[in-house]
C-alpha cells in the first residue's frame, strides 16, 4: 500500500479536526482537500466532515519539490485513492488541477485544506483562489508548514499572516475574519 502518514501525522490531522470543532461542527460542514494523493487524509476527513470534495489531478511529476511526485506512478496512486472512495459515500472527487477546479464549486465551503503542489506560487494561488469560497468565521489550512517547505510557509504568511494554530504533522489553520 502507498502510505504517506505515520501515526504522528494522523494524530496531527485529528488535532486539527478537533480544533475546527471548537468553532463549528464538522458533521455539518463541507470541506475541500486540495491534493489527496492515496487518500489517507481524505478518508480521515470523511469520518468527521459531512462532505469532502477532494481535488487532485493525479499527474506524474506535477510538483518537482515533492519526492512522492518523482518516485510514485500516479496511475497506481489513483487506483489506491479510488478504492478508498468505495467505502466513503461523502467524498466527491474532482480530477483536475486546483486552478481549474475552484470555479466548479457552487456550494458553501467551511474548510479548505491545501496539500497539493508545494511551490510558493501554487500555494499562494490556491489560497487566493479558494479563500473567497469560505464564509467569514470558517477556515483555510493545509499541510507542510515546516522547515524544508519554505514555499508553503512564505505563501501562507504573506497572504494570510501567521496561522492561528500549528499541529505536529505540519498542518496549519487560519480562521477567515
Amino acid at each position: 500500500m502507498i502510505q504517506m502518514r505515520d501515526s504522528q501525522s494522523k494524530e496531527g490531522l485529528l488535532k486539527l479536526i478537533m480544533y475546527f470543532n471548537h468553532f463549528r461542527s464538522t458533521k455539518n460542514s463541507t470541506m475541500i482537500e486540495i491534493g489527496s494523493y492515496a487518500g489517507e487524509s481524505t478518508t480521515i476527513f470523511a469520518k468527521y466532515f459531512k462532505k469532502v470534495i477532494a481535488i487532485d489531478p493525479f499527474i506524474n511529476n506535477y510538483d518537482k519539490n515533492a519526492v512522492a511526485c518523482r518516485e510514485e506512478n500516479f496511475d497506481a496512486v489513483y487506483r489506491v485513492f479510488l478504492q478508498g472512495l468505495k467505502k466513503n459515500t461523502n467524498i466527491l472527487h474532482i480530477k483536475q488541477l486546483s486552478n481549474d477546479a475552484f470555479s466548479l464549486i457552487k456550494e458553501p465551503i467551511h474548510f479548505v485544506y491545501i496539500d497539493g503542489n508545494h511551490t510558493y506560487d501554487q500555494v499562494k494561488m490556491d489560497i487566493c483562489n479558494y479563500i473567497n469560497l469560505i464564509p467569514v468565521g470558517c477556515f483555510i489550512g493545509g499541510h507542510d508548514y515546516v522547515s524544508g517547505w519554505e514555499g508553503v510557509i512564505n505563501a501562507v504568511n504573506e497572504v494570510l499572516g501567521t496561522p492561528d494554530a500549528l499541529f505536529n504533522d505540519g498542518s496549519w489553520i487560519k480562521r477567515k475574519v
